[in-house]
């Protein structure tokens, strides 16, 4: 969730939701489904299986799809990269490969569990096929959390860039002072707002397109800034500095957060094959395995030259890259908003801080929406359509409000980033899918696919517990 161009857009009668008519009359999808609530989650009606069918084939080749997934791990992520790389020392930069690969991998753990029933169209999916429609619930409610605290992330950098543009305002309101970027925050959240109302989103999801451009204009501008406006690359990143590894785990955890969009990647390819290959297989007899690799190399054998591979390489190498080039050019100065650090006396950095600001503004209608949906969702029988859209008003109102409240609250980027990264981001990217995945796959999988599965899970645990703590307890 990490992404500034990956929206969440909700589906009609809610998010990522199976139609009820779908349900009626059917068999269990697949025979070990979690329990009773399972299977009434997955079955549907047969005699509607090839319209179905039809309604889900994907249209994006392999190169779109790639893109896609790369234009979905580019978020705001990129601009703390440079702040971790120095905090942490260079050889922090390992953490980038391991969270790289982790994700890489579970996002692959996904595809290979969608592949088992092709009424899993969503990562709610998954997770109800996998846990029950209560887990469901609860796996729904996480991730609703989750793009909340994106929203804040999105708000503190909004906030910072426009204190940056305008650094000179004194505010007070009621005998109330006003940081700039308080003040600033607040206004930009109130010219936003009737977005927020806006029940039709197929205007606003436009404007994420600009994501991925926004994206290559911070590189672009930290590349020009050292190139050309006489800041250079004169700094040394330490080799180690170990003390500060717990506090920025979830920086670089959050730059691969945006795992519950891969499900709908997969269904979006026209050959769901190539999202990761099959070519080591056992012949099991089993219809539903007959696609289990025989042991961890042949595995590893199956990333080869795929979508998700070539996506987190040409991530990671970005990632990497802007990270070494943020540090050695300011060196102890890095920000945690590395724009921040762009001289303002440069045209570059202007557009850069611009662009940052007006991007992640066309996000809060896109994640609010489907929230507030499901909230509405809850809503009496009674209300008729009028008292529901008003409703809803006030809910969406409601959630921008919290949200200005504790970007307020807690204004400093570089903390918030860490703790959602290390809090919410590697449940949902890395714990979830392995969980999921020995969920439906428990009756197949090998026992060195079992044990892998096994260890990610413990040392993302670990990560998620140092980090959390570390950023929860540090003052900046």
């Amino acid at each position: 969730m990490g992404s500034l161009h990956a929206p969440f857009v909700a589906n009609e009668g809610g998010y990522g939701k199976i139609d009820a008519s779908k349900q009626e009359g059917g068999e269990c999808a697949i025979d070990f489904s979690h329990d009773e609530e399972s299977k009434k989650l997955l079955a549907y009606d047969h005699s509607k299986k090839e319209c179905w069918e039809e309604e889900i084939v994907g249209t994006c080749s392999f190169w779109q799809a790639t893109t896609n997934t790369v234009a979905l791990l580019f978020g705001m992520g990129m601009l703390a990269v440079p702040y971790a790389a120095q905090q942490g020392g260079w050889t922090s930069l390992s953490l980038l490969l391991v969270f790289a690969a982790m994700s890489c991998y579970t996002g692959y753990l996904l595809g290979k569990c969608m592949k088992l029933n092709p009424q899993l169209l969503s990562y709610q999916d998954i997770a109800g096929s996998a846990i029950g429609m209560r887990g469901r619930f609860i796996f729904t409610l996480c991730l609703y959390v989750e793009i909340l605290a994106c929203l804040i992330g999105f708000a503190i950098s909004i906030g910072d860039n426009l204190a940056q543009l305008f650094p000179a305002l004194d505010i007070q309101i009621f005998g109330l002072h006003l940081k700039p970027s308080q003040f600033l925050l607040t206004v930009s959240l109130l010219i936003v707002s009737p977005t927020v109302l806006m029940r039709d989103l197929a205007l606003v999801s436009y404007l994420s397109l600009g994501g991925v451009v926004s994206s290559l204009v911070v590189v672009g501008a930290v590349v020009w800034t050292g190139v050309f406006g006489g800041v250079g690359f004169t700094h040394t990143i330490p080799a180690l500095q170990f003390g500060k590894w717990p506090l920025i785990v979830g920086l670089y955890a959050f730059c691969y957060s945006g795992q519950v969009i891969i499900p709908n990647i997969y269904s979006s390819m026209k050959d769901p094959s190539r999202f990761t290959s099959d070519n080591a297989t056992v012949d099991t007899g089993d219809s539903l395995n007959a696609h289990r690799p025989n042991d961890l190399y042949s595995l590893m054998g199956e990333f080869s030259m795929q979508m998700l591979l070539v996506s987190f390489t040409i991530a990671t190498i970005v990632y990497g890259g802007l990270a070494v080039m943020g540090a050695v050019m300011f060196g102890d100065q890095t920000l945690a908003l590395i724009t921040l650090n762009i001289p303002r006396d440069l045209t570059v950095g202007t557009v850069v801080l611009w662009t940052t600001v007006v991007t992640p503004l066309s996000k809060f209608s896109l994640g609010i929406a489907p929230i507030a949906l499901e909230l509405e969702g809850l809503l009496p029988f009674s209300f008729g359509p009028k008292t529901i859209v008003a409703a809803g008003s006030v809910i969406r109102l409601g959630l921008l409000f919290l949200i200005l409240c504790v970007a307020i609250g807690v204004p400093y980027f570089g903390l918030a980033l860490s703790f959602i990264g290390s809090a919410i981001s590697i449940g949902m990217s890395v714990i979830f899918p392995c969980v999921f995945y020995l969920i439906l796959h428990r009756r197949t999988m090998s026992k060195a696919h079992l044990m892998t599965n096994v260890l990610i899970i413990v040392a993302a645990s670990a990560f998620a517990v140092i980090g959390t703590w570390s950023s929860a307890t540090t003052a900046e």
